[in-house]
């Protein structure tokens, strides 16, 4: 139990924090609201 509390017992290197800012990639992994199909499809259901 005593373990399970220290998961925020870390620190993160420059270099971390470096690689972990190469993963934002500034694009939605699922689907974009401003896609004219996706918006078109959205509306379409449920009829």
């Amino acid at each position: 139990m005593e373990q399970n509390l220290n998961v925020f017992d870390f620190q993160l290197s420059a270099e971390d924090m470096s690689q972990i800012a190469t993963l934002d990639t500034k694009q939605t992994q699922f689907f974009s609201h401003r896609d004219p199909a996706f918006v078109e499809m959205i509306l379409q259901y449920g009829n």
